[in-house]
């Protein structure tokens, strides 16, 4: 069959229908080649070059088996790695985000002839964390890199410390605390109450209560009471000395 003039309509008809992502069953993974109905796929099965390609598949089938497997895995994994990293997510997810490179590694040229045989090789191979759901099956990147894996445990390390640290001065304040109060109770007689919840760094509520000895509330009683009848006294010696004139 002639092939339209480039930059024709027939041309451009061909590219825009080629365009994007075609029938999975239409598709030759041997010669990679992408047909957009059964007719022509047909006709590409009786081709030279696709007779040529299934005998070289024939003479090492379990080879070119295991190559397209492990690029479509090395693919899949990559995949889950750069666009979710070590988040669970649903496995048919991130499956559409695999196919939607048009060069990408079918599923039915793998060893693997469902999703769900995928993922439970990874989960018993250890690749992933498999879990399965009432939504289906979801995965998990298990980070292996020791890189990163050292500076995971680095951060989880400072913060234990920071969490130590701060727990450290919490109780530092407290006997802090404890000891102003003691000293402020024994020497002063001032009691001082001190709000110990959600302490941080400096920021402590505080609280003072003046108690005054019952001592010196009497003294003050009597002194008032004593002037006071005093005072009455001296009217009376003025009103007997008018008398006595």
């Amino acid at each position: 069959m002639v092939k339209a003039e480039k930059g024709s309509i027939k041309d451009l008809s061909n590219r825009m229908k080629a365009k994007g992502l075609q029938k999975l069953k239409f598709y030759c993974q041997m010669c990679n080649k992408q047909c957009r109905d059964a007719n022509g796929f047909k006709c590409h099965l009786t081709s030279l070059s696709h007779l040529n390609q299934m005998k070289l598949f024939c003479s090492s089938s379990t080879q070119y088996l295991d190559e397209f497997s492990s690029t479509f895995e090395s693919m899949y994994l990559d995949t889950l790695y750069r666009r979710h990293r070590t988040k669970k997510v649903n496995a048919n997810d991130v499956y559409q985000q695999v196919i939607q490179d048009k060069d990408h590694i079918h599923m039915n040229a793998t060893k693997w002839n469902t999703l769900t045989d995928f993922i439970q090789y990874l989960g018993k191979n250890g690749k992933c964390v498999v879990e399965e759901s009432e939504r289906g099956w979801y995965v998990t990147f298990i980070e292996r890199d020791p890189t990163i894996l050292a500076q995971e445990t680095n951060y989880k390390k400072r913060i234990e410390a920071e969490k130590l640290e701060e727990e450290n001065v919490q109780k530092r304040l407290e006997i802090q605390r404890k000891e102003a109060a003691r000293i402020l109770e024994e020497n002063l007689g001032v009691e001082l109450h001190v709000k110990a919840s959600n302490i941080s760094g400096s920021d402590v509520a505080v609280t003072m209560k003046m108690d005054v000895n019952e001592d010196k509330k009497k003294k003050k009683k009597k002194k008032t009471v004593a002037s006071v009848f005093a005072s009455d006294d001296d009217d009376d010696d003025d009103d007997d000395d008018n008398d006595n004139e």
